[in-house]
């Protein structure tokens, strides 16, 4: 008797549990009528203007004069351990250069700064960045040795 009581119950989740057939859609037909689609209509709004400004590279900023290079070459322990802790940790074949802005004024050189870099990978990236930091601090050039301006600095670097 209790199996025939749970009957209609089995036959009710059987049922439940099994899905009916659906009827499959009909295929709807391709439109391969060639069309304009000059013609369309579109809801995209106009671009914007590009406002990207290129920084322009100041082609009036002479080379160093040698007194500045002296004090760069003295110092140079100070950019090749920016170059190897730096670039060459994170990339040991990291080669490149660097183009460096140094403003000197009456007391020495007040800043220094990468302008322009030509690094293998981006790695390089780090050593512009201690570059700028200590720059400015470390290459003392003799008092009164270079005459206040803006001067252009190139270093180079490769694996040794």
């Amino acid at each position: 008797m209790r199996r025939l009581a749970l009957f209609p119950v089995v036959l009710v989740l059987t049922l439940a549990a099994c899905p009916a057939e659906k009827p499959k859609p009909a295929p709807v037909a391709a439109d391969t009528t060639p069309a304009d689609l000059g013609a369309v209509k579109t809801a995209i709004p106009p671009a914007a203007p590009d406002t990207f400004k290129p920084r322009p590279m100041q082609a009036d900023i002479p080379p160093a004069p040698p007194a500045l290079l002296e004090a760069v070459e003295r110092e140079q322990s100070f950019s090749k351990f920016c170059y190897q802790e730096f670039g060459q940790k994170a990339d040991p074949s990291l080669t490149g250069g660097v183009a460096m802005v140094v403003t000197v004024e009456s007391g020495g050189i007040t800043d220094a700064r990468v302008r322009a870099d030509t690094w293998s990978s981006r790695a390089g990236k780090a050593v512009n960045s201690c570059l700028n930091e200590k720059a400015a601090l470390a290459w003392k050039p003799e008092p009164g040795a270079v005459k206040p301006g803006r001067y252009v600095v190139q270093l180079k670097f490769r694996p040794s």
